[in-house]
């Protein structure tokens, strides 16, 4: 299986899998081209908040990072250009996609979920070398009436 190939059956699984298109194929093209707007709707601005845990896996150590939705789109953005003026463009993508997997979605009652999210890859820098990075994000969604799924919260950078 390629890495950039949907592990959940569309037919079988069909949640998982438009979770993984979103949150996998959409997330890291539109953080490659640093565009946001390909994925503001995947979020639930009026809800939204996110904790950052700084690398530390102790809850003690975490911290609101982003009180609502604007001030993680701007750093999004931001890890976005610093990403793609340090990146091998050449090499980029496959590392995205080798370096990030969904661990785990769990669906609970009232339309609520638990997306986790894994990152244990390498950069591959200009200069020929390769930066590690390692942590986890699990993400909290909920269903709409529709059926979209959106991001109400997340703990990320857990170490």
């Amino acid at each position: 299986m390629s890495p950039f190939d949907n592990p959940f059956d569309s037919g079988n699984d069909p949640v998982r899998h438009t979770l993984w298109e979103r949150h996998m194929r959409a997330d890291i093209d539109a953080f490659l081209a640093g565009d946001w707007a390909a994925v503001a709707d995947d979020f639930d601005a009026a809800r939204f908040i996110a904790l950052d845990a700084g690398g530390s896996r102790d809850p003690l150590q975490w911290t609101v990072g982003f009180p609502n939705l604007s001030a993680y789109r701007d750093r999004w953005l931001e890890m976005s250009a610093l990403t793609r003026e340090r990146a091998d463009p050449d090499k980029l993508r496959r590392a995205m996609f080798e370096g990030a997997r969904i661990a785990r979605i769990d669906f609970y009652a009232e339309g609520t979920a638990l997306l986790h999210k894994v990152f244990d890859g390498a950069l591959p820098l200009r200069d020929g070398t390769r930066e590690p990075y390692g942590w986890q994000s699990v993400f909290t969604l909920v269903r709409e009436e529709g059926g979209n799924w959106k991001i109400v919260s997340f703990v990320g950078y857990l170490g």
